[in-house]
Formats: structure tokens, sequence, C-alpha cells
């Protein structure tokens, strides 16, 4: 995974932490490469209401619904389009 942007003086730099393959990644690592996903932090007790409607859903900190839940967006494998 690659993420290079240009520095104050328009020096391009990689500034993403990860690996150069797939594998790494697959393995127990910290979190390189993961994506935040639609949220981050911790959904109290794993409920919210929204529109008048409460959901549930799956808690995996304590009571809580931590960072995207039992699979998260650390997990998936995704594609990017240019």
């Amino acid at each position: 995974m690659e993420v290079s942007v240009p520095d104050r003086t328009g020096k391009v730099a990689d500034v993403a932490l990860g690996y150069d393959a797939l594998a790494p990644y697959l393995a127990p690592n910290p979190f390189f490469g993961a994506a935040v996903g639609r949220f981050a932090n911790r959904i109290l007790k794993g409920k919210f209401t929204l529109d008048g409607h409460e959901y549930t859903l799956a808690t995996n900190n304590g009571a809580n619904h931590l960072h995207g839940g039992v699979r998260g967006s650390t997990n998936g494998i995704g594609r990017v389009k240019r």
C-alpha cells in the first residue's frame, strides 16, 4: 500500500506505514493498511437510534461496538480505482 503526497515544497513521498506484499497484512500486525470504515471509536452498548429506529450492533469491546465490530473494516481486501 502506498499513499504519496507532496510536502510544502512539492517533494512527493510515501506517507503510509505498511508492507510491500499482501502476506504480512494477513498475519497479525499493528493494523498497517487498516481502513477506519464508516466510523471510528466505540458505540456505547452496541446500540444507536437513527430517525426513531433503534439499531443493535455486534459487540466486541466489552458491551460496546468498537471500530466496525467483530469483522470490522480491517480484514477486508479491496481495490482502488483511479
